[in-house]
């Protein structure tokens, strides 16, 4: 049960379907993302948008002092899906109405509910007291919890939730879109080219990102910054790098995978100066292509996919700098792919602890599981 299907997050559900019949409710699209409408061909795994309305809304972040759009999910249908579907098994992402919903039916069914969760100490640092006690109450009851990670695990630790009780995995990308290393020449105005991937929106902390460059331009250092994406501050930001006098800087707008996945092979570093992301997938990616990357310390995965030397603080412009120059002048490492878990192995790690129901760890180093016929497997309705 999820707001909206994210395509990086459909490897996992075509692993689930190895063995169990799945089946995805979601609430349907928002008009901050241009994701295309998510589909599969895989008969164990089902896809269907559930009857719900959603509330659009603005999230203040504190952090940097900018606000987010930010859209609000009432899957009310759901519990006439699931009473159709008879799940053995209830996965429900994040601590609202629909996981509320999800611990109502399995309360009702008596089947199990686990909780698929992504906030940081930091992204819910300033959540309202309504949703501090509503999370109470969640964590007082749920047994069963998925995490996005290390960030994620402590943050559900501190509202009370036992660490035994957490599945922490790692929020992931499909690493099979990045492995073929061939790249098309670009051409950028000057080397290095630094990189920089998502939506352009104040909470990505673009703004400083290109106050920063303009310092370090000013001690005569030459690059290019590129920007892919789209979002509603491109003509603000666009407008703002020529009134600080910016040269070498390119806006590619939104790209398609395998021209994103060039972009990555052909730049020399990537930054993510976001103010606050409970992860930060466009670092799996641009490990993934073995590119350095220059991460910010308000990033979900920074502790666990960046080295310390290689973040910084947005908002300290020292920092910023500092870190900036470091990396112009070729002193950031190489990524260290080790430390990327992928789609499958996240999705093996979820398979084992809803077979056992029990969060569990692979007890062993992942190796692919071989593909079966369809009609010699046993599956299971999730």
């Amino acid at each position: 049960m999820v707001n909206v299907v994210a395509p990086y997050r459909l490897p996992v559900y075509e692993y689930l379907a190895r063995s169990f019949d799945v089946l995805v409710l979601h609430g349907g699209a928002e008009s901050n993302r241009a994701w295309e409408e998510a589909s599969s061909r895989n008969p164990h795994l089902r896809i269907k948008k559930t009857w719900s309305f959603k509330l659009n809304a603005k999230k203040k972040i504190k952090t940097g002092g900018v606000q987010d759009q930010q859209f609000i999910h009432f899957n009310l249908g759901a519990i006439w899906d699931l009473g159709r579907f008879r799940p053995d098994v209830v996965i429900a992402n994040e601590m609202g109405v629909r996981t509320l919903l999800a611990m109502t039916y399995g309360a009702i069914a008596r089947v199990p509910v686990w909780i698929w969760w992504g906030g940081t100490m930091h992204s819910e640092k300033d959540v309202s007291n309504l949703k501090r006690q509503l999370r109470t109450f969640i964590a007082g009851r749920a047994k069963r919890w998925i995490s996005y990670g290390a960030t994620s695990t402590e943050y559900l630790e501190s509202i009370g939730v036992k660490r035994q009780n957490i599945l922490q995995i790692q929020n992931c990308v499909d690493d099979t879109l990045y492995q073929d290393k061939r790249s098309s020449p670009e051409s950028f105005p000057a080397r290095p080219a630094a990189l920089i991937v998502g939506q352009l929106i104040a909470r990505k902390g673009l703004k400083h990102l290109l106050e920063s460059a303009a310092r370090v331009q000013q001690t005569g250092r030459d690059f290019t910054l590129v920007f892919a994406g789209s979002g509603v501050d491109h003509k603000l930001l666009e407008g703002y790098a020529s009134e600080l006098g910016l040269k070498h800087i390119q806006f590619r707008g939104a790209l398609k995978p395998l021209e994103l996945r060039n972009l990555y092979y052909a730049a020399d570093f990537m930054i993510f100066p976001t103010l606050e992301d409970v992860w930060g997938l466009v670092v799996n990616e641009a490990m993934l292509c073995e590119l350095p990357v220059l991460c910010s310390k308000y990033a979900g995965c920074a502790p666990e996919l960046v080295p310390p030397e290689a973040q910084f603080d947005p908002l300290d412009k020292k920092s910023f700098d500092a870190a900036l120059i470091d990396a112009i002048d070729g002193h950031l490492a190489p990524p260290e792919l080790r430390r990327l878990k992928t789609c499958n192995e996240v999705g093996e790690m979820i398979t084992l602890s809803l077979k056992k129901g029990l969060p569990t760890s692979l007890p062993y180093a992942y190796a692919p599981v071989p593909t079966m016929r369809l009609d010699e497997k046993e599956t299971h309705p999730c």
